[in-house]
């Protein structure tokens, strides 16, 4: 948007806690009349008649700029202080070399969401040099079983992802690889599952002990990822090219969250060797049998797919990373980590991590929450190196290498509008690419968490330009990797 983009001091609502409350008070008697718009200079509430926006900039009567300089909420650019450079593990080296080899690539890789189909975002990165993209797979699972022609398939009043372009069951699926492999891209399956059919759309630590005991529900979901896995294996035999699957997002942190897992997965009691048929016969019945039962089918049913579990900032229960809350970052990558590898994330290879999925200024107009701006100055907190060094133990407890995943695409140029959400997240790693390589990653993927975020449809192309500028240098190397 230009007129923010010329004057970034200008801010539509931004937190209250960063002017003070009389300031604004004053800006809202201002705006009394419900014609004004709200905004903030230099840390001054005042009221405008209308804002820019990309769509109005070049109407009559909308205010391009009321100020010149940048307020000091959010936090200002980095002014310096050591760099995030841990020593890497030689076990986690060993993990990613092994990793990167498959996936064909010596440098770190950016990706970014696909959603919807053309309309959506597909029209927004095509021809964008992105290395890697991932798809959501977020459907129930068809009860009784996956079908193979759409025509025939009984559809149950369940909007099941194999039947979303119709035909032959699994083509959106297959779409995402033939586009994947005409852009040179690399696809990552995002299994999200579990939401729908097992928690069916109500999900959280303290449901999960009672939803794991409907083993019908159970037996269609892993009916359904034995039926994914099928569709990968197909498309890796015939092209010989990588797949990556991302197990789960948020499961395995609402059952360490959960009062009766958090002493271990081992507690939370599933009835995985009738669920899994006869793939899992020697599991425990139990949800770290679940996890490793996962694992175990992806390498039956899918041997060259490229497979990872998420780690969740706040599953301990103890606090979020990406939170203004005083917690240790070793101690919660410990936990988180040595709780994984009990379901089986060891025996995988990579690790998905998260800086949180949705914009700080989101966060902070719409939810009060003030404290999810990250300091570039990696002083108070939530910042940088402390969330790279939580991502950096759990790659060293789980001795596998990481993707950051769904990583807001908010900058200071948009106007904390719907769609259009402040962050700083994408320039600070942009900027310090060789930090984000200190945590023993392998990717960045970007992505809105909801539709209500920033997007590549609406973030005016900030995200592609920074990704066509890296592709036009040298790379990132990985740090197991020689410059």
């Amino acid at each position: 948007m230009r007129g923010f983009e010329k004057h970034p001091g200008l801010v539509s609502w931004p937190p209250w806690k960063a002017w003070g409350f009389a300031a604004l008070w004053s800006g809202i008697g201002l705006c009394l009349s419900g014609i004004g718009v709200l905004a903030s200079c230099n840390g001054m509430a005042v009221c405008v008649e209308r804002l820019c926006t990309a769509e109005a900039e070049a109407e009559e009567g909308c205010v391009e700029a009321i100020c010149e300089s940048t307020l000091p909420w959010p936090p200002t650019p980095p002014t310096g202080g050591p760099p995030f450079q841990p020593q890497p593990s030689t076990d986690v080296c060993k993990a990613q070399r092994a990793l990167t080899e498959k996936l064909g690539t010596d440098r770190l890789l950016m990706g970014i969401s696909t959603s919807g189909g053309w309309e959506n975002f597909e029209r927004y990165i095509q021809g964008i040099p992105y290395g890697l993209k991932y798809l959501y797979l977020a459907e129930r699972a068809l009860p009784g079983g996956p079908c193979t022609e759409c025509s025939n398939c009984p559809r149950n009043n369940v909007n099941w992802w194999g039947c979303w372009s119709g035909g032959r069951a699994g083509g959106h699926l297959r779409q995402l690889f033939a586009s994947s492999e005409a852009a040179g891209q690399v696809p990552m399956v995002v299994y999200y599952v579990f939401y729908a059919t097992i928690f069916e759309r109500n999900e959280g630590p303290e449901q999960l002990a009672s939803r794991l005991a409907n083993t019908n529900n159970i037996r269609d979901y892993l009916d359904d990822w034995r039926f994914m896995l099928g569709v990968v294996n197909e498309y890796q035999q015939q092209s010989g090219k990588a797949v990556m699957l991302h197990i789960e997002p948020d499961l395995w942190g609402y059952a360490q969250q959960s009062r009766a897992g958090r002493n271990g997965p081992e507690h939370l009691s599933v009835d995985v060797r009738t669920a899994g048929r006869e793939d899992c016969p020697e599991m425990e019945n139990n949800f770290a049998g679940f996890g490793r039962c996962m694992v175990h089918m992806a390498r039956l049913y899918a041997p060259e797919a490229s497979i990872g579990l998420m780690a969740s900032g706040w599953a301990t229960g103890l606090g979020d990373i990406n939170r203004g809350q005083p917690l240790n970052a070793e101690s919660l990558g410990q936990s988180t980590g040595e709780y994984l590898n009990r379901l089986g994330a060891n025996e995988a290879d990579f690790m998905v991590v998260e800086f949180s999925d949705r914009d700080s200024g989101y966060y902070a107009v719409r939810e009060g929450q003030a404290d999810r701006w990250y300091d570039t100055n990696n002083q108070s907190i939530p910042n940088f190196h402390r969330t790279f060094l939580w991502g950096k133990t759990i790659s060293d407890t789980v001795k596998l290498p990481l993707v950051w995943w769904q990583i807001p695409m908010g900058h200071m140029g948009l106007s904390n509008t719907d769609g259009r959400w402040q962050d700083n997240r994408v320039d600070y790693l942009f900027e310090h690419l060789d930090e984000v390589a200190a945590t023993q990653a392998i990717a960045l993927a970007f992505g809105p968490g909801r539709g209500d975020q920033t997007s590549p449809a609406t973030d005016g192309g900030h995200l592609a330009r920074s990704v066509e500028a890296y592709a036009d240098g040298p790379g990132q190397p990985f740090v197991c990797s020689p410059p």
